[in-house]
């Protein structure tokens, strides 16, 4: 008789995936109001120029972070 493993697929949507989607939402937000002249982080100082490209380092890492390799 011989075993045969089954490997279920299941769709998991976790909160970290739905917080990294926000994160690069409000990331191209920024960049773009940005070009309009709104700024959406004077909170951050002079590191306000690099704000979307932080933040959406952010949502890259929260929404990759639970893939599994294969």
């Amino acid at each position: 008789m011989t075993k045969i493993n089954t490997k279920t697929e299941t769709n998991n949507f976790s909160v970290l995936q739905v917080l990294g989607t926000l994160f690069l939402v409000f990331a191209a937000a920024d960049f773009i109001l940005s070009w309009m002249g709104v700024n959406l982080t004077p909170f951050m100082g002079p590191a306000t120029r690099f704000s979307p490209i932080i933040f959406g380092v952010i949502g890259t890492v929260l929404i990759n972070l639970n893939k599994e390799d294969g």
